[in-house]
């Protein structure tokens, strides 16, 4: 049986599309094309910011099998392109980066600062077993959900590479890394090359989503609002144009769910940045919905925080207009008079 095709009405007239969705049709439910990816024997590795993180502290509670990367948070496209290749066999610069001497100890540019090792082979044996953990989670992984946060990162002058964070303080100054925030060309390269590495050399499927958490702190001259505003635009840009390039990459609207709320507050606490512990459960929840086998979603989530759709007024149609009605006959000739008439001088 043909479905009907969704029909645009306007004072103009109609049109019979493929696609039609109205603002005045949206609901608290974001619309997406579901894809069941996720059974109780699959395995997801997640890699990124906030919602990766957030994603594989609840896969034990729904049953989903893997976790997150055990490096930690990768906010940029870059940071994350970096480390997918190095599962695979790629990113050689990193050995070339030089180590940070800090005080009595030794610190990894690559992993947090506050983990300091008595020297270079300590530190490289915690490397090597801490990228095996890594290895662990993802090889054999038949979803990578990757999670993007931000623009703003600090590049080594010496190898090129992409420091995960602003380097220390203690090795700053001497190291004059250099501070650049992506482009929307420069992500889209990185975004291809992590979809090589996902699809064609660890064979998984592949969702992209966008953290709604804004930025911390901005190194620009700019308002943190405006450099907020910019990151996430065009980290939004560049999914949206990768996505349209590769049917076979999904992108699930955790940043959308938030940003087009009807009060954005109902999501963050009072600091305005760090969504509340129910919004994360209805974000995942979202998550499965799309992309998890029935037994698997979250039961009895609670929406009654959530502000109701309300503005869905639809746009109103133009009134035709009415005649004035014409002054009595009297008025309008005293009207004429007046005109014509002029006082003495």
């Amino acid at each position: 049986m043909l479905r009907a095709m969704p029909v645009l009405k306007s004072r103009l007239g109609d049109w019979d599309l493929p696609h039609v969705h109205a603002w005045s049709e949206r609901t608290l439910e974001i619309r997406a094309e579901p894809a069941r990816l996720v059974h109780p024997d699959t395995r997801v590795a997640t890699i990124g910011s906030c919602f990766a993180q957030e994603l594989a502290g609840m896969m034990g509670e729904v049953g989903i099998v893997g976790g997150m990367h055990p490096g930690g948070l990768f906010y940029s496209t870059t940071a994350i392109r970096q480390e997918l290749e190095r599962l695979t066999g790629g990113w050689p610069e990193r050995a070339a980066e030089p180590l940070w001497h800090v005080g009595e100890g030794v610190i990894d540019p690559f992993r947090d600062y506050d983990t300091r090792y008595p020297d270079e082979p300590a530190l490289l044996a915690s490397r090597a077993a801490a990228d095996a953990a890594a290895d662990e989670v993802f090889q054999g992984a038949s979803v990578v959900v990757v999670t993007l946060g931000l623009i703003e990162t600090w590049r080594s002058r010496a190898t090129g590479n992409t420091i995960r964070q602003i380097p220390h303080p203690a090795v700053f100054e001497d190291m004059a890394p250099t501070f650049h925030r992506l482009t929307v060309a420069e992500m889209l390269e990185d975004l291809e090359r992590i979809r090589t590495v996902v699809r064609g050399r660890l064979g998984a499927e592949l969702i992209v989503t966008v953290s709604p958490v804004p930025l911390h702190t901005t190194f620009t001259a700019l308002d943190v609002r405006v450099a907020n505003m910019e990151s996430k635009s065009r980290i939004r840009a560049a999914v949206s144009e990768f996505v349209d390039r590769h049917p076979d990459v999904r992108y699930f609207h955790s940043y959308d769910l938030a940003m087009t709320a009807e009060r954005q507050s109902d999501y963050f606490k009072d600091d305005g940045r760090h969504v509340h512990r129910h919004a994360v459960r209805y974000i995942v929840s979202e998550f499965l919905r799309l992309y998890a086998d029935p037994p698997l979603h979250i039961p009895d989530v609670d929406t009654s925080w959530l502000t109701p759709i309300e503005k869905t007024a639809p746009i109103p149609t133009r009134e035709p207009r009415q005649p004035k009605p014409k002054a009595p006959l009297w008025r309008r000739a005293a009207r004429r008079v007046k005109r014509t008439v002029r006082p003495n001088r």
